[in-house]
């Protein structure tokens, strides 16, 4: 039988039992961005006391549940042309932070790099090992396929935030722009920044295709 919990009701009156997975399921139904210690433990019906037996800190229950995130979701296999590779992972990445909203913050702001951003990350420096970039140029391309996105979808306001979109802002700003460039700009920013992540990936690919033809 799967596991999903192992949340045990004593007799009544008595609090009830719990592990490090019912915790962590509690904080998937709560969801990233409304996540607190508090809303986690009066999710399950326990105590603050309890929650950090389970889980060192706020920061490893955040860490825990990019985690699974990041785990349950089909990635690019690390194979092929490396530029389709990294353009199809951006893009993937992008999918999973409109899916959850609250993630990018969260991922920006924890203090280490969950383990599978990490292990993502050195299956995309392989793929560039192997289409011939050297080390440094495989880990700016294997960021910048995360790092884009993550930290374009953070800046985002986006349309729940009842603020004005970038979208509206390019339109609307009352400073001074060239034309051409307001224009451009409503034309690329959207929000969510779906079409102006894959435009600012696309510039990177440019430059690090770029480079490798000089380095042949």
């Amino acid at each position: 039988m799967t596991e999903v919990s192992q949340v045990r009701t004593g007799r009544t009156g008595r609090p009830p039992l719990t592990d490090r997975v019912a915790l962590l399921a509690a904080a998937r139904r709560v969801g990233f961005t409304g996540l607190t210690v508090g809303t986690v433990t009066a999710e399950v019906g326990v105590k603050y006391s309890t929650f950090y037996r389970h889980f060192a800190s706020f920061e490893h229950l955040q860490s825990a549940m990019v985690d699974a995130v990041l785990s349950e979701a089909e990635f690019p296999a690390p194979e092929g042309p490396w530029r389709s590779y990294l353009a199809r992972t951006s893009a993937r990445m992008v999918d999973l932070l409109t899916e959850h909203p609250g993630l990018a913050q969260v991922i920006i702001t924890l203090p280490e790099r969950p383990d599978r951003l990490v292990e993502l990350f050195g299956q995309a420096t392989q793929v560039l090992l192997g289409a011939g970039f050297d080390a440094h140029d495989a880990v700016l391309g294997a960021a910048a396929a995360f790092d884009l996105a993550v930290t374009t979808w953070a800046d985002s306001p986006g349309a729940s935030s009842g603020g004005p979109s970038r979208g509206e802002q390019a339109r609307t700003t009352p400073h001074e722009l060239d034309a051409g460039i307001r224009a451009a700009l409503v034309e690329m920013v959207d929000d969510p920044p779906a079409r102006w992540v894959a435009v600012r990936t696309d510039l990177v690919l440019d430059g690090l295709e770029a480079r490798l033809a000089r380095q042949r």
